[in-house]
């Protein structure tokens, strides 16, 4: 008979970021790519033909000019930016889940064979995986040391991607969160050096000496847009917002805690 054993669940803390961190830079690239794009096609391509022999057709519903099917293309890059970044935070929230789950089945038992144990831990547990985003949220609340410093800030992100969904980003009253309509807000990281004496925003290939001083501002943003106007953003702001999702991930990994 094997002896049974004890096990106490541990975390390898980076490891979980890893999918957060790799998600949000393949959605940040895809929207400049396509920003990118828009500001450097100048001409529509010929219309797609069908092979010759082919039994399918393509009829278009309508020609869209040039203007118009940037336009169009901006709405889906911006559609998707935003299903991405909750994406990303999903994910991050089920594995956050998941460990939750295993550690509360760890210690309910807490004395097992190694071979009990092995099942235990690759156990399918696919529930998580059903969960909407609010929802995810409210458990890994649970095992946090702290409340989440930015989750009202998310929310918003949330609401305004379901508003992208499902209303094509047009505001409707459904989507209001604040007097007069749909408000978005995120935290914005200011580095400002001073240098003999002269302080200046950090830009690219600036130097940096043991003489110089570093100071990080946080500063809140927001974004309000009234009935029945689209939403729109430009690239530095979606990039802002790519930076806080990974800001809000390091924050919750700061105050889970497993026991």
């Amino acid at each position: 008979m094997s002896e049974n054993i004890t096990a106490t669940l541990k975390l390898n803390s980076p490891d979980l970021l890893i999918t957060l961190n790799r998600k949000l830079t393949e959605c940040t690239n895809a929207v400049f790519y396509g920003m990118n794009a828009i500001d450097t096609t100048t001409e529509l391509p010929e219309s797609l033909r069908p092979d010759k022999n082919s039994i399918f057709t393509q009829t278009p519903i309508g020609k869209l000019t040039l203007d118009q099917s940037k336009q169009n293309f901006k709405h889906w890059i911006l559609k998707k930016g935003f299903e991405d970044l909750i994406s990303a935070l999903t994910e991050l929230l089920i594995s956050f889940s998941h460990i939750i789950d295993l550690n509360e089945k760890i210690q309910k038992n807490n004395k097992l064979t190694l071979k009990q144990f092995k099942e235990l831990i690759f156990e399918p547990n696919d529930s998580n995986s059903t969960k909407n985003f609010p929802s995810l949220i409210k458990k890994v609340e649970s095992s946090l040391k702290q409340p989440l410093k930015f989750k009202s800030e998310v929310e918003t992100i949330n609401r305004v991607r379901r508003c992208l969904v499902h209303r094509n980003g047009v505001v409707r009253p459904t989507d209001f969160n604040a007097e007069n309509g749909l408000e978005l807000k995120w935290w914005f990281w200011e580095f400002k050096l001073t240098n003999n004496g002269e302080t200046k925003n950090l830009e690219r290939f600036d130097l940096i000496t043991s003489e110089t001083e570093m100071k990080m501002n946080e500063i809140p943003k927001s974004k309000l847009f009234n009935e029945n106007q689209r939403i729109e953003f430009n690239y530095q702001e979606f990039n802002e917002l790519t930076l806080f999702c990974q800001r809000f991930g390091i924050d919750a990994l700061d105050k889970f805690k497993l026991n």
